[in-house]
């Protein structure tokens, strides 16, 4: 991994008078950054192979953005990557670029900026198996690994107090529980047809996760009906599953408890259709609204204050701007558009206000 301090970043410079939204593109090799509040577009940042997701350090002005592979994608994977580079969203610029081989493919991303700690997980791999590695963000070492018990963990969220973890398994029955003071892998929580993002409310009580049935039985039961499921992070069981319009992807909880859901919509031949955004009350989690989406919603993030979504959708290379007071589109960014079925055009998302 290559090591170093932190140079100099313009946390209280006029460049930071406006907030900053960049958006990855995994078939461009790059990040597009737009003014928070116009749109309008600021230049474009080229990085190494297929980035994913980005983790937001607000305080320190850096982004972690996470390289998968070099070619292919989950289901068919070429060449795996073992990057993930930190990049100053202000300079639009890579300041290092940390390597975690032996790990491969890492993907989903958490902070715990209180501790100075990126979590990341990786496939297995030459390292062992399907892990979490733990990096110090000061030093940008690899402190440890813990392996979650499963071949491909995906995605990764923290709870506030950074105790626990919850790593999603897209094709594998369970999610993986972490405990992150000693860690080690602590459970398993039942989700026998595979879970996409997981997201954790900001008063750490429940976590909820979703996911596209990758592995359901067509000869038998047939595709299970979609819904969100909701975990209780102090029994770390399952108290519900709320019904959903169709198979969810992206989860992510807006900084008033309010869950936002990204549905993945196919025809009869299984081929993309535009998707939707579905916005669920915090506490009851009854529906609030729906929003138009494009195709296959990836990621979904919100401005502090909670008024505005953004959603990426990685077939059509977009990325929706949401109204959350009323669930209008106000404004469609062409990412990276091209042919839907090879295309994964809008991946991660960062909102710096």
């Amino acid at each position: 991994m290559n090591g170093g301090e932190r140079g100099e970043h313009p946390v209280n410079g006029g460049e930071r008078e406006r907030p900053i939204l960049a958006v990855v593109t995994s078939t461009g090799e790059a990040l597009r950054f737009f003014d928070g509040l116009t749109y309008d577009p600021l230049g474009d940042l080229p990085v190494t192979a297929q980035p994913h997701e980005i983790a937001v350090d607000q305080d320190a002005g850096l982004l972690y953005v996470s390289h998968t592979y070099r070619s292919g994608v989950y289901t068919a994977p070429g060449v795996k990557a073992h990057e993930i580079s930190v990049v100053d969203p202000y300079r639009r610029e890579v300041v290092d670029v940390l390597s975690l081989a032996p790990e491969e493919a890492p993907h989903g991303l958490a902070l715990d900026p209180a501790r100075g700690l990126l979590y990341a997980t990786v496939e297995a791999g030459p390292a062992g198996g399907g892990a979490v590695v733990v990096v110090d963000t000061t030093t940008r070492e690899q402190l440890d690994r813990i392996e979650v018990g499963a071949r491909g963990p995906h995605w990764f969220a923290i709870t506030p107090d950074g105790r626990k973890g919850y790593a999603t398994n897209k094709a594998d029955p369970f999610i993986s529980v972490l405990d992150l003071t000693e860690r080690a892998l602590a459970g398993r929580i039942p989700a026998p047809y595979g879970t996409e993002e997981v997201a954790v409310s900001p008063d750490g009580r429940h976590a909820y996760a979703s996911g596209m049935a990758l592995h359901h039985d067509d000869k038998g039961a047939g595709r299970p009906a979609p819904t969100l499921i909701v975990i209780d992070t102090a029994t770390d069981r399952v108290i519900g599953h709320e019904p959903l319009d169709a198979p969810g992807c992206p989860v992510h909880v807006a900084a008033d408890g309010r869950v936002l859901v990204g549905l993945v919509r196919s025809d009869a031949e299984g081929r993309s259709r535009d998707g939707q955004l579905a916005v669920l009350s915090a506490g009851r989690r009854t529906p609030l609204l729906t929003a138009p989406a494009g195709q296959v919603p990836i990621t979904i993030r919100t401005t502090p204050d909670g008024d505005r979504a953004f959603v990426a959708n990685l077939r059509s290379g977009t990325l929706h701007v949401v109204d959350l007071a009323t669930g209008t589109v106000s404004t469609v960014l062409d990412i990276d558009p091209g042919d839907p079925d090879t295309t994964q055009g809008a991946h991660g998302i960062a909102y710096l206000s």
